[in-house]
């Protein structure tokens, strides 16, 4: 699949110290002046919204941020020196980026209630509008409904399903034992039969249908309608773009990547079409008992010619007061099982022919 990338939105992370909401952008808690530490994660927000300017989107892109080795206060990528303690950022760390934080919803979440008063504020508010206590995450929408309590899973019977796996190989096992078993009859031709069939084709116009690209030279279009062909990875030109839902992907800047992974289907006209061809219109046959198989030969129109041929043979034998079919297409095996001549039959555990020889 493609991925697709639809933009960025601005993250949030949550102070472990007071638990207050921080834009992705802001590096010290706004409601404690507490860093934020390497090990604490980009969330998605509440409501999200796609940003649009320049800048942003520059910065979303730039590169995961750095954690100074030595004080911690996170520093944008290409930073040399701590914003913080002016120390050298070679010594270090940057965040990890390419994590799923969550799928992204246009639409924004339910109101956050304050924690200290009630007030409902809307979800973009990190502190509340009435008293100015910080909205925590543990304080979001509204509950949802209970989960209906989800039902045991049935447990299976270890002993059980054991003897269903053994019961299942011993009945295989048993099966082709029977066909690879092999054993060895005497028998007598008692009858025999050949067929020969010669087709006979004939050039004039014929209907087909193709995918339009694979018409072939000559060919008088008729009516097409648009299918489905085949699903490619990668765009292809007026495909159709067939996309999955979309998520986002923390950058390690404090912004998240909103993409979503995608497949193009590409529909083709098929044609009717008309083309003049040889096709098979008649066939030829000659049949019969005795030793000399011979083929047809049809009379030709102008516009007609021999096709392919095609030749069986049959011979009956009689062993035990059974009787065996065996059906090849070898003219020389058929000439040595004259009615009356002995042969060793190879059978297989259902009775059929595998192999046959002349009685020495």
């Amino acid at each position: 699949m493609t991925e697709k990338e639809l933009g960025h939105i601005e993250l949030e992370w949550i102070c472990p110290n007071c638990t207050t909401r921080n834009k992705g952008t802001v590096t010290t808690c706004i409601g404690c002046g507490a860093a934020q530490p390497p090990d604490v994660q980009f969330v998605q927000p509440l409501q999200t919204e796609l940003i649009n300017d320049s800048a942003s989107i520059a910065r979303a892109k730039a590169g995961p941020d750095i954690h100074c080795a030595f004080c911690g206060a996170r520093n944008p990528a290409g930073a040399k020196v701590c914003a913080n303690c002016g120390a050298d950022l070679v010594e270090g760390k940057a965040r990890q980026a390419g994590k799923v934080v969550g799928a992204f919803k246009e639409t924004p979440e339910a109101k956050v209630t304050c924690p200290a008063c009630g007030e409902s504020n809307p979800a973009l508010n990190q502190r509340c509008s009435r008293c100015g206590a910080p909205l925590g995450q543990a304080q979001t929408a509204a509950p949802a409904a209970e989960p209906a309590p989800a039902q045991p899973a049935r447990k299976i019977n270890r002993w059980a399903l054991i003897a269903v796996i053994v019961v299942a190989a011993v009945c295989i096992i048993a099966v082709l034992a029977m066909l690879l078993r092999t054993q060895e009859a005497g028998s007598t031709v008692t009858e025999r039969a050949w067929k020969r069939v010669v087709l006979v084709e004939q050039f004039g116009p014929e209907q087909h249908s193709d995918w339009r690209s694979e018409l072939p030279a000559g060919a008088k279009v008729g009516s097409c309608s648009e299918r489905y062909r085949y699903t490619s990875e990668q765009p292809v030109a007026g495909a159709r773009e067939v996309c999955g839902t979309p998520y986002t992907v923390d950058e390690g800047t404090g912004y998240g990547k909103v993409v979503q992974e995608c497949q193009y289907e590409v529909y083709e006209d098929y044609c009717s079409y008309e083309i003049n061809d040889w096709s098979v219109v008649d066939q030829a046959v000659l049949q019969g008992s005795d030793n000399a198989p011979s083929w047809p030969n049809p009379q030709l129109a102008g516009n007609q010619r021999l096709g392919d041929r095609q030749e069986t043979y049959q011979i009956i034998f009689e062993s035990g007061g059974k009787t065996y079919t065996y059906s090849t297409s070898d003219e020389n095996l058929y000439r040595q099982a004259v009615i009356g001549s002995s042969w060793t039959l190879t059978l297989n555990g259902l009775g059929e022919i595998v192999n046959l020889q002349p009685s020495q």
